[in-house]
C-alpha cells in the first residue's frame, strides 16, 4: 500500500433486528422503525423471570428487546458441520458464518477463490448466553463438542477453518466497543502486513434471562426495552435496540 488510507470495505453481510442484509438495515434507519418486541418463550420464559417491580429479587423489570428473526435457522450441511455438533453450536457462531458468506457474496468473491488467502478474522463478542443457558438447563447434555461450540475464541477460528483463511484469527471482548476495536485491529493487521484482507464484525444473541436480571438490578436497562438518548424520560438502554 502507498499510504494509510488505502483500505476499502468491499463486502458487507449483516443480520439486525428488522431483517437480514443492508437493504433492511437502511430501511429501519430511514423509516425510524421500532424493532422492539416482547421476548418470546423460545428465548426464555417471561412468566418465570419478569416482574414490573424492579425491587423483586431474581426478576427482570423489562419484557422487551429487539431480536433478529430466524434464530437457529441454520443450514449446517452447507458449512460441513455435523448434526451432532450443530446441537451444541452457539447461535452466535451460526450468525457469524452466515454473515461471512453474505459478505463474500456481496464482495463478488466466491468461497473457492477466498480459500487459502491471507485473510484475517477479527470479531467482537462479549456475551455467552448460549453457554450459560445450557449449563443451567441441560448439564447432562454437555459433551465433547460443548466447549468448542460456545467458546468465544472458536467463533473466529471456526470461520478461518471453514473458509480456509490463513491470516490472524481472534475474538475480542472489551464490552460495548468490541466490534469497533475488532475493526481497528483488522486495519492495523492489514497495514503492517499480517494479512492481505480481513473480515471483521461483532455479534450478540439474546438468550439468557439472568443477564436481564443483573442489568435490571443495576438500573441499566429500560423498562420498555427502548433506548431514549437525549430524552428526559430516558431510563436505561434497550438490548438489541434498532432505531435512530
Amino acid at each position: 500500500m502507498d499510504n494509510d488510507d488505502e483500505i476499502a470495505v468491499v463486502g458487507i453481510g449483516c443480520h439486525f433486528p428488522g431483517g437480514e442484509g443492508l437493504e433492511n438495515f437502511w430501511r429501519v434507519l430511514l423509516h425510524g422503525e421500532n424493532c422492539t418486541v416482547q421476548i418470546p418463550n423460545d428465548r426464555f420464559n417471561l412468566s418465570q423471570w419478569y416482574d414490573p417491580d424492579e425491587s423483586k429479587p431474581g426478576k427482570t423489570h423489562t419484557a422487551k428487546a429487539a431480536l433478529i428473526d430466524g434464530l437457529n435457522e441454520f443450514d449446517h450441511k452447507f458449512f460441513g458441520i455435523t448434526n451432532a455438533e450443530t446441537m451444541t453450536l452457539d447461535p452466535q457462531h451460526k450468525v457469524l458464518l452466515e454473515c461471512t458468506y453474505r459478505a463474500l457474496e456481496d464482495a463478488g468473491i466466491p468461497m473457492e477463490k477466498a480459500s487459502g488467502t491471507r485473510t484475517g478474522v477479527f470479531l467482537g463478542l462479549m456475551n455467552r448466553d448460549f453457554e450459560l443457558r445450557n449449563v443451567r438447563i441441560n448439564p447432562v447434555k454437555i459433551d465433547h463438542t460443548s466447549n468448542t461450540g460456545s467458546a468465544m475464541s472458536i467463533a473466529a477460528n471456526r470461520i478461518s477453518y471453514i473458509f480456509n483463511f490463513t491470516g490472524p484469527s481472534l475474538s475480542i471482548d472489551c464490552a460495548c466497543s468490541s466490534s469497533l476495536v475488532a475493526l481497528h485491529l483488522a486495519c492495523q493487521a492489514i497495514k503492517q502486513g499480517d494479512c492481505d484482507m480481513a473480515l471483521c464484525g461483532g455479534v450478540t444473541c439474546i438468550l439468557e434471562p439472568t443477564i436481564f436480571v443483573a442489568l435490571s438490578k443495576a438500573r441499566m436497562i429500560s423498562s420498555d426495552g427502548m433506548s431514549k438518548p437525549f430524552f428526559s424520560k430516558a431510563d436505561g438502554y434497550g438490548r438489541g435496540f434498532r432505531r435512530p
